[in-house]
């Protein structure tokens, strides 16, 4: 999936009428996600993505423990929003990610989560 593709999707699917805006959450959102997956998980992860997402992000080598909800905490402080929004764009985020990369890499992400991540994911 090209950028502006990945970038449009996260905003249509939520509801975010600016481009910038949308780039920011797909940032913040996969930011988080790379710090609470082992290094070499989240290199997999952002091999599959396109070069704009990879380059925003910095992978650490190992994995943060962080909630479901702490996990919502931080794309909310990052993203300036509540923690209701923040669950919104993180889904959006997710969804995108899910059409983004193959269903193998995906279910690799899934199994470094914890269950209680799974009500981001719908």
């Amino acid at each position: 999936m090209k950028y502006d593709e990945f970038v449009k999707r996260v905003e249509q699917r939520a509801g975010i009428s600016d481009r910038g805006e949308a780039e920011r959450t797909a940032v913040a959102v996969l930011q988080s996600l790379c710090d609470r997956l082992t290094g070499d998980e989240a290199d997999d992860l952002l091999a599959q993505l396109p070069y704009q997402l990879k380059t925003a992000v910095i992978v650490s080598p190992s994995a943060q423990r962080m909630s479901a909800e702490d996990f919502v905490r931080r794309v909310a402080d990052d993203l300036e929003l509540s923690p209701d929004e923040a669950r919104i764009r993180i889904r959006a985020v997710f969804g995108t990610i899910r059409e983004a990369v193959t269903p193998g890499e995906f279910d690799d992400v899934l199994a470094q989560l914890d269950p209680e991540y799974a009500d981001l994911l719908a």
